[in-house]
């Protein structure tokens, strides 16, 4: 998916996954940061047969 103007910080907290960024995907797992910058597609994928437990972090521009 895509989002406007907001920025997301993934951590992988457990499990692994694909990522995929822009278009690009790879290989994610425990202890990874992945940043979704403004206007990019991304997605993530558990792919596995195990938990994939992440953190994200969204942050917005503040609205005047």
């Amino acid at each position: 998916h895509q989002h406007g103007q907001d920025e997301e910080i993934y951590l992988i907290v457990d499990g692994d996954g694909l990522m995929t960024v822009d278009e690009k995907q790879h290989r994610v797992a425990k202890g990874d940061i992945i940043l979704n910058k403004p206007y990019g597609k991304h997605g993530l994928l558990n792919d596995s047969d195990r938990d994939l437990c992440i953190f994200v972090v969204e942050i917005g521009l503040a609205k005047e």
